[in-house]
């Protein structure tokens, strides 16, 4: 029998990974040379990188396991995935910084403290 890309967790994590890579590189290139920012780029790209791959392993266990701790370790791990976008292309200079207008809190932020509480939900017992 054939085997599908995608039946393999590594080979789709890392074609997921790769396109990320290569799409993202039109937003870093033109920072390159600015020294002090594209290492703050590159550690928010990272963290993108990396909280994506947690978030497939987490929905990969939760589609195993069908537990409510596991739903809200992923949509935890999701929120964090969200907030490192945003401050990535909020880094590349292609989106103005994001602010809850009535709160005046920047979008990132609130996606954090999102994630804690949703952490925070799946760590507790759940009944």
């Amino acid at each position: 029998m054939q085997r599908m890309v995608f039946a393999d967790k590594n080979v789709m994590t890392l074609l997921i990974l790769a396109a990320i890579a290569i799409f993202s590189l039109p937003l870093v290139l033109p920072h390159i040379t600015h020294e002090s920012m594209i290492y703050h780029i590159y550690l928010h790209l990272t963290a993108f990188m990396v909280s994506i791959f947690l978030v497939i392993v987490s929905a990969l266990a939760y589609y195993r396991g069908r537990s409510r701790r596991l739903l809200f370790m992923m949509l935890a791990l999701s929120m964090l995935t969200l907030a490192e976008f945003v401050n990535f292309i909020t880094l590349t200079g292609n989106v103005p910084t994001l602010l809850l207008p009535i709160i005046n809190v920047e979008l990132a932020h609130m996606l954090i403290l999102a994630m804690l509480v949703l952490f925070v939900t799946g760590v507790i017992k759940m009944g």
